[in-house]
């Protein structure tokens, strides 16, 4: 597993290096330098969504390089391939998430700066969003094969915001009708009901890509 890990890091290594740099950066400027709920909204995207591209980016490499074909070859459990790809993606989420918070941190330590809470409804819903992402990419992966790595980054990327946007909008529409007794704090809910979902849906993405790969023949 340690293997498949760093192998996953070194073929993406510089990306992962400049993506942390502007995960960070960028996000610090953001809260610093501008106001409103919709730049705090970014900023979080910007930081957990940029440092998870890499983790993707893995599939378009091994699609190219022949390597996902060489690795069925190998005395490794295709167990333990999926596994590595899905905990990869897991590590750099959660170090977009590490990011995002030290970006709050100096804003609001060093600059005296007090972001809205859509800072942190960004962060619920970016999570979710490159959640369904991971939940569309992978199983179509070991679908369609390595080598359409493009096109599925395409769709799962797509098919992410959709299904984030049609969700809100059915949210949205049942909260008019019911009274929106949580006010100000409903997007809060409703970041925390989705990437609870989308948690559990990544669960079983990870259960489904592991039975097609094992069925899978190159």
């Amino acid at each position: 597993m340690k293997g498949l890990l760093l192998n996953q890091y070194y073929s993406v290594q510089k990306s992962i290096w400049v993506y942390a740099l502007l995960a960070f950066v960028i996000p610090v400027v953001i809260l610093i330098f501008f106001e409103g709920s919709m730049l705090d909204r970014l900023a979080a995207f910007v930081a957990i969504g940029f440092m998870v591209s890499p983790a993707l980016e893995v599939l378009k490499h091994e699609g190219k390089s022949g390597w996902s074909k060489y690795m069925a070859t190998l005395p490794i459990s295709r167990a333990k391939v999926v596994q590595s790809h899905y905990l990869f993606f897991v590590l750099l989420l959660l170090v977009g998430v590490g990011l995002a918070g030290a970006a709050y941190f100096i804003a609001t330590q060093l600059f005296n700066q007090v972001p809205t809470d859509y800072f942190f409804v960004g962060i619920l819903s970016i999570i979710g969003i490159v959640l369904t992402s991971g939940v569309i990419t992978y199983p179509l992966t070991y679908i369609l094969g390595a080598e359409k790595s493009d096109m599925i980054l395409v769709l799962g990327m797509g098919g992410s915001i959709g299904v984030y946007l049609l969700t809100y909008t059915i949210f949205s529409m049942v909260f008019n009708e019911e009274g929106t007794y949580f006010g100000s704090d409903a997007d809060l809910f409703f970041g925390l009901l989705f990437i609870g979902i989308t948690l559990i849906v990544f669960v079983l993405s990870y259960i489904v890509s592991l039975i097609l790969y094992k069925r899978k023949e190159f």
